[in-house]
């Protein structure tokens, strides 16, 4: 009976972990999708892309200069956030991994995934 109760209370941790992932709408960590992330004090001030189902989300977003973009992989395939123009490149996320870049000057973005070139996105820097 130990060993079962135990089994059980590990797959009730495991689906609570695998059951969030951060929205730019929330304040902390969310509880939909395939990943869990608390970016509280990680990246303050920090405008987020969800990166999920091969599409980044939002596909376009509007800061202001010296404001930073995180894109978090909540998909179930590792994926890049690359500008079109060479400007950054993340290393490959797995699925909840984070990557943030800071814009420092007012221009219009454009981005892809290394590996899945058809997900594109926008960052437009006011």
């Amino acid at each position: 009976m130990r060993k079962v109760l135990a089994g059980l209370s590990a797959i009730i941790v495991v689906a609570a972990l695998a059951a969030g992932c951060f929205s730019e709408h929330q304040a902390s960590t969310s509880t939909s999708g395939a990943c869990s992330i608390d970016l509280g004090e990680g990246v303050p001030g920090s405008t987020v892309v969800v990166i999920q189902g091969f599409a980044f989300d939002p596909g376009e977003v509007r800061i202001r200069a010296g404001e930073r973009v995180t894109w978090i992989n909540c998909d179930t395939d590792a994926h890049t956030s690359t500008g079109d123009a060479g400007e950054w490149n993340s290393p490959l996320l797995a699925v909840g991994d984070a990557f943030t870049q800071t814009f420092a000057a007012a221009g219009e973005f454009s981005y892809h995934c290394e590996p899945h070139p058809f997900m594109l996105g926008r960052v437009v820097v006011e």
